[in-house]
C-alpha cells in the first residue's frame, strides 16, 4: 500500500496557492517544494508547474496567475487536500 506522507501534500498544497497568488516566486517554490518520490500526484503537480511556471493573468493585469493545465492542477490539489 502507497505511504502517503499528509504534511508534504498540505504543503504542496500552501506552496501552489501562495505560487498562483503571487505571494512567493517560482524557484522559491521549487526550492520549498517537497520531494517524495513515492507520491504520484505530488510528482505530477511538480512536473506541470516545472514545466510550465505561471504566468499574469489578463493580460498582466492581475496579481493572479494561470496556467494552461489549471484544471488539471486544480484536480490534483483536490487529491491533496483530501
Amino acid at each position: 500500500m502507497e505511504s502517503i506522507n499528509r504534511k508534504d501534500r498540505l504543503l504542496a498544497v500552501k506552496l501552489t496557492e501562495e505560487l498562483f497568488s503571487e505571494k512567493i516566486s517560482h524557484d522559491k517554490f521549487i526550492i520549498s517544494f517537497p520531494e517524495d518520490n513515492n507520491d504520484e500526484v505530488l510528482i505530477e503537480l511538480y512536473d506541470l508547474i516545472d514545466q510550465e511556471p505561471p504566468v499574469a493573468a489578463f493580460g498582466g493585469e492581475s496579481r493572479l496567475k494561470q496556467h494552461s493545465e489549471m484544471t488539471r492542477i486544480s484536480e490534483l490539489l483536490k487529491v491533496l487536500r483530501g
